[in-house]
């Protein structure tokens, strides 16, 4: 039986999604009793137990004026012992179904691995949402600006860093999180260890997500609201952290490294009653709940 969640199958849920990634508790804690409702999850109950599940969580699409709800599918499992049995085809169907019905246009997902995105191209969905991936290297930062002032790190205020984003994908089509869900995105950085930062000086104002492991960088994430701004903030990261390698994810279009870097598929689309391509508009997806 495919059904929606309830407050009863909270630690069924937790289970299963423990079962299937490898995820601390603290973080699985922070999904069901934060991120989402009970409500927002789309269950398979075979005899009473909950063998497959997925999360429903509300976000959009933006393109300048334009605006289309989103279905965003998070935390799709199925129990090793249920596998191949079509009940996460059936569990994607009923919540695009659900979506569509309360206005949804676009329904989007991050594949947890490349072979997965094989198996949602047959489920409709399309690799419209990519990233350039920078890798820095040695001399590439020594003409960029340093930062004016210090960097906050980890205390960033999410209405401040609300801002800066939108303004900064105004022209960019693209995936975006409201005020009240940015503290979750947030927060689900920190809780892996990740970090966040932020720079406001002469330069503009830019904020970066970003982790460092055995002096390798990576930065999931620089916007700001102008370039300038976003090279001081990365320049004083790499003062910070001194690592060995830099890896930055970037929108297809950033004005930073213009011509470096690899595309490469992030995220996942699949119309719901709109008829658009999305992939001729470049669209951007990332610092998903993922």
């Amino acid at each position: 039986m495919i059904r929606l969640g309830t407050p009863y199958d909270i630690k069924a849920l937790k289970q299963l999604w423990d079962e299937s990634f490898n995820d601390p508790v603290n973080y699985i804690d922070f999904i069901f009793d934060k991120v989402s409702l009970p409500s927002d999850a789309m269950i398979c109950d075979i005899d009473g137990q909950v063998v497959a599940m997925l999360l429903m969580i509300p976000t959009r699409f933006v393109y300048h004026s334009e605006v289309v709800n989103t279905l965003y599918i998070l935390g799709a499992c199925t129990h090793k012992k249920y596998r191949n049995r079509g009940y996460m085809t059936e569990l994607i169907k009923q919540a695009e179904e659900r979506a569509k019905g309360s206005g949804a246009g676009l329904s989007v997902l991050v594949p947890g691995g490349k072979y997965l995105f094989n198996y949602y191209k047959k489920r409709g969905y399309s690799a419209d949402f990519r990233v350039r991936t920078v890798n820095l290297k040695r001399g590439m930062m020594a003409s960029a600006p340093s930062p004016d002032t210090q960097l906050i790190i980890d205390k960033v205020s999410p209405t401040d860093l609300f801002k800066v984003r939108n303004q900064a994908l105004a022209d960019v089509p693209h995936i975006s999180w409201s005020a009240k869900q940015m503290p979750f995105v947030m927060e689900d950085t920190l809780i892996y260890g990740g970090h966040i930062a932020a720079y406001s000086g002469a330069l503009g104002n830019s904020y970066a997500f970003f982790s460092s492991d055995r002096r390798r960088l990576f930065v999931r994430e620089c916007l700001g609201d102008s370039v300038d701004a976003q090279m001081a903030l990365i320049k004083g990261i790499l003062e910070k952290e001194v690592p060995r390698s830099v890896q930055i994810n970037l929108p297809v279009n950033s004005p930073l490294f213009p011509h470096l870097g690899d595309i490469i598929p992030y995220g996942m689309a699949k119309t719901l009653y709109i008829n658009t391509s999305f992939r001729d508009l470049d669209p951007y997806m990332n610092i998903m709940l993922d």
